[in-house]
């Protein structure tokens, strides 16, 4: 049995501890790994764009504060920021007008977002479908053979990545694209990202 005095002991220790764990964990700024923190309204604009750049080296892309962080992960890709969208409004636009949705996201780079119905491979290529409303239609994602899997865009083959995603699992995608196939919107050149918002 431990007496009074290595109790206090004890318990002193332990604060500690956890007092510089809190720390710890609390001390990283907000524009750590990418975020850029915003321009004074009354700043110049040319400064504006300037603080929303984000340099390529750095690790970007990453959901940080459950918000998805609309540049490419990619670090040989410019940092503007790209467009993003469900899957669910990707195949309403195609349903509503074809003509329409290609001139939008045909060749276009982009960020979709959902939740993974699968992967799977066909021959030599390796694809996500993410579910939409309709049962009977997905959003197929055709992946690249090479992945990011890790900060500063530490690559990976694709089938290292796609053990990374889940059935159900939220995911987010960036890629071109494709227009249809078989009735349904296709992306092609994907890269998987971490989950989504």
């Amino acid at each position: 049995m431990l007496n009074r005095t290595q109790q206090i002991l004890i318990a002193i220790v332990a604060v500690a501890v956890l007092g510089m764990l809190w720390f710890a964990g609390n001390d990283r700024r907000d524009d750590v790994g990418g975020a850029v923190p915003d321009a004074p309204a009354d700043a110049p604009a040319d400064a504006q764009s300037a603080a929303s750049a984000v340099p390529a080296s750095e690790v970007r892309g990453v959901p940080r504060n459950g918000t998805l962080d609309p540049v490419s992960i990619d670090p040989q890709r410019s940092a503007d920021r790209l467009p993003q969208l469900q899957a669910d409004a990707l195949l309403k636009a195609y349903r509503d007008n074809a003509a329409q949705a290609d001139r939008d996201y045909l060749n276009q780079y982009l960020i979709v977002e959902g939740v993974a119905s699968g992967i799977r491979r066909e021959g030599e290529q390796v694809f996500v479908d993410i579910r939409t409303n309709d049962p009977g239609a997905n959003v197929r994602a055709l992946l690249l053979p090479r992945q990011i899997c890790g900060p500063a865009g530490r690559e990976c083959e694709v089938e290292a990545r796609a053990t990374m995603v889940r059935r159900g699992q939220k995911v987010a995608l960036e890629c071109n694209g494709a227009g249809l196939a078989d009735g349904m919107p296709l992306l092609r050149d994907c890269l998987l990202r971490g989950g989504a918002n």
